[in-house]
């Protein structure tokens, strides 16, 4: 960790492709890593310089030149003109060793190699600032305790804000999985019904379909019965009957 004598100083720092991080170095503990994922979905695409207060203790400030972004966490007490110097040392030192490389460059591919020089320019601007601003009060033990109080604070809080969003992300997540359940066992009962509904109906089909087959066979049987009885009459005896014989006629008597 790199503290000047009047507790100014770069903490973390890092160059960026959109929200592909090239490379990045970091002084001291933190979820830097969290805070600087977010800052930089929402950073402009066009070129320009920006700063953003994290806390009462700690700022961001970002330069944006040729399709990457040049960010850095600094102290409260880090004027803002100083970290922008720094950024644009930083932009220099990558321009003259990757020139174009970055705008093709995967996630961490020049890490290894700049995020040395990351950390001895944070080293060197820090000691810098901390000479120009130093002094008497610079040299004070009362207020170095102070400044150190002040950094344990603002890491204490940065954990604080991690472990309520670790906490706000389990809630949420319990409250999914109670949703999900809900839902399930409510489709389960909606199939069951369903299929209830679908035995019932079945059921109705198969009995309206009976009924009226018993009705069409009983409706033939009797079409049928009314024929025969038309043409046999009640006693059905069809066929049976043959037309009378013809009566011999008399013979006529001699005259005497």
């Amino acid at each position: 960790e790199v503290v000047s004598p009047s507790g100014f100083m770069i903490i973390y720092a890092l160059v960026a492709r959109g929200t592909c991080v090239l490379a990045e170095h970091t002084a001291t503990a933190g979820n830097f890593a969290l805070v600087t994922r977010r800052i930089l979905e929402r950073l402009p695409q066009e070129e320009g310089r920006a700063s953003y207060s994290y806390d009462t203790s700690h700022s961001f400030h970002c330069v944006i030149r040729a399709g990457l972004a040049f960010l850095c966490m600094a102290d409260s007490r880090t004027e803002q003109a100083a970290a922008h110097a720094f950024l644009d040392a930083v932009q220099s030192r990558w321009s003259a060793a990757y020139a174009e490389k970055g705008l093709t460059a995967l996630a961490y591919a020049m890490n290894s190699q700049f995020a040395a020089v990351l950390k001895e320019l944070m080293e060197s601007f820090s000691s810098a600032a901390g000479s120009s601003a130093g002094g008497a009060a610079a040299s004070s033990s009362d207020q170095a305790d102070a400044a150190n109080v002040s950094r344990v604070e603002g890491e204490l809080e940065e954990v604080r804000q991690v472990m309520v969003e670790n906490i706000e992300k389990v809630l949420a997540r319990g409250e999914k999985i109670e949703l999900l359940v809900d839902k399930t066992e409510h489709l389960t009962h909606q199939a069951f019904q369903f299929r209830r509904t679908t035995t019932r109906v079945k059921r109705g089909m198969y009995c309206k379909s009976l009924k009226l087959n018993l009705f069409l066979c009983t409706l033939l049987l009797l079409v049928i019965g009314v024929a025969v009885f038309g043409a046999c009459g009640w006693s059905f005896s069809c066929g049976s009957h043959h037309p009378p014989s013809p009566s011999p006629s008399p013979s006529p008597s001699p005259s005497p």
